[in-house]
């Protein structure tokens, strides 16, 4: 059995020695026993994978027994991340096949030699075992480094994650709590993975993160096979920030599809195309983002996608250990990452948009709608934080920018109630705000930030709630310092 060859000698002979069978230093021959008891139903193959090095020295006093005992388990340690490298090497690079062969007998050179030297210790000496497995590994790895590329290396490195478990508090800033059913739940104390990827999102600090919608997403990711999550708002209400905010503080690599008529399937899953005059097979940005471990793919804007653009996707949205994508083009499967997550964000929640404020937004097919185990409904943020994040953004004084937030919170209800087509988004008050501070005409900002973004229809609407809504002289008062 391939898999028996991965495991060490001194393991074998332990599930020998369980069954009342003859050790033996000859590992082929501890393969076939071992093999014949998994074949007779004796024992299973993850019974073995599960045992560790559990060495008896006859004669020796407990403490000097565990002490081997210890120093063996350390060596099984070094050998399983040894192994681990080299399934990584085996999967990733065929260029190196040959060099993972050499590894293979290496691994079995290095298991026999380092169970030669525990059984001839008289005195065993912890520290002197520790270093003999550390030399052997250090001239195995040399070996390995020689014939591998240093690029090869280092791509190799970068697909082990590297995942240390700490507390919500310790990671996220701001509220860490909500109120439900009349309690309030603190999650501030919650363990999640924070991961070392360094094309994870850049931070940004003043991002305001709902804490029910966070403690929910923190939950749905804190699993190697995590849930997917629906996020559903109007647009500017922060659905693209908080994913791409979330990445950012966990440490984990975001992929992006925007998602929008003319996208074609080759664009976000793959294609052939022409490269020196032959005709190659290219592959997408989701079939890139299923292969990097813990990787978040953010699905934008996905009720403009067409169904056959979704219906590839239903395979590796699956909460299942097998999802996986299969190319039509070549036949080849592509299983999805460990910690692989995958974010929709629509101004619906699926079902199509209700209001008619937007255009093109499509009824979702139930069964890819299910693959999204909870669905997150948005909303502009509360006045003062609204507020709050316009001043530490643009520096426009704080009474100037509750005029703007003002206005902006009568005209969606405009828009609630279908006045308007659309409501004003952060994003555009954003601009507006910037485009005041630096001097430009309150009126003359107003046009280009706000109403030139609107269809034509809806100008005197917002011409009106401007009058009602903001009293220009006392605005540039602001600005100015005076009252």
């Amino acid at each position: 059995m391939k898999e028996l060859s991965l495991v060490p000698l001194g393991v074998l002979n332990t599930v020998l020695a369980q069954q009342n069978l003859p050790t033996t230093t000859n590992k082929n021959g501890a393969i076939k026993q071992v093999a014949d008891l998994i074949n007779s139903g004796v024992v299973t193959l993850d019974h073995v994978k599960a045992q560790k090095l559990t060495p008896t020295l006859t004669g020796l006093s407990n403490e000097v027994n565990d002490r081997v005992i210890s120093a063996v388990n350390d060596a099984g340690v070094a050998l399983h991340q040894a192994e681990v490298l080299r399934e990584s090497v085996d999967k990733t690079l065929d260029a190196v096949f040959i060099q993972t062969t050499k590894l293979d007998k290496s691994f079995d050179e290095l298991s026999t030699r380092l169970n030669a030297k525990v059984d001839a210790v008289e005195t065993p000496d912890a520290k002197a075992i520790q270093s003999a497995v550390s030399v052997e590994v250090s001239k195995l790895f040399d070996s390995f480094r020689k014939s591998t590329p240093k690029a090869k290396i280092e791509e190799i490195a970068q697909s082990i994650p590297s995942i240390t478990r700490k507390r919500v508090k310790d990671v996220f800033t701001g509220v860490l709590n909500y109120t439900s059913g009349g309690e309030v739940v603190d999650f501030s104390d919650f363990e999640i993975d924070v991961w070392s990827d360094p094309s994870a999102p850049a931070l940004v600090d003043d991002y305001i993160f709902n804490p029910a919608h966070l403690h929910q997403a923190l939950s749905a990711l804190d699993s190697s096979l995590p849930d997917n999550v629906w996020l559903a708002g109007e647009r500017g209400t922060g659905k693209t920030e908080f994913v791409t905010q979330l990445a950012s503080r966990l440490g984990r690599r975001l992929y992006k599809v925007s998602f929008d008529e003319a996208l074609e399937r080759a664009e976000f899953i793959g294609g052939n195309t022409i490269e020196n005059g032959n005709v190659v097979w290219k592959a997408g940005v989701v079939t890139q983002a299923i292969q990097h471990t813990g990787a978040l793919v953010l699905l934008d804007e996905i009720g403009f996608a067409r169904a056959q653009n979704i219906a590839v996707l239903h395979a590796v949205t699956e909460h299942s250990i097998h999802r996986a994508l299969v190319i039509s083009e070549t036949g080849q499967r592509f299983p999805v990452a460990s910690h692989v997550a995958f974010f929709c964000a629509d101004n619906s929640n699926g079902h199509g948009d209700s209001t008619g404020n937007f255009a093109g937004v499509r009824d979702q097919n139930t069964a890819f709608i299910d693959r999204f185990s909870y669905t997150l409904r948005f909303d502009y943020l509360p006045f003062a934080d609204e507020v709050a994040l316009i001043c530490k953004r643009t520096s426009l004084p704080l009474d100037a920018t509750e005029i703007l937030v003002k206005f902006a919170n009568v005209a969606r209800e405009k828009a609630r109630a279908g006045l308007l087509t659309q409501p004003p988004s952060l994003r555009q008050l954003f601009a507006w705000a910037r485009a005041i501070q630096k001097g430009i005409p309150i009126g003359v900002s107003f046009d280009s930030a706000i109403v030139n973004k609107f269809p034509a229809d809806c100008e005197s609407e917002l011409r009106g709630i401007f009058s009602a809504t903001i009293d220009v002289a006392n605005l540039k008062s602001f600005l100015t310092g005076g009252k």
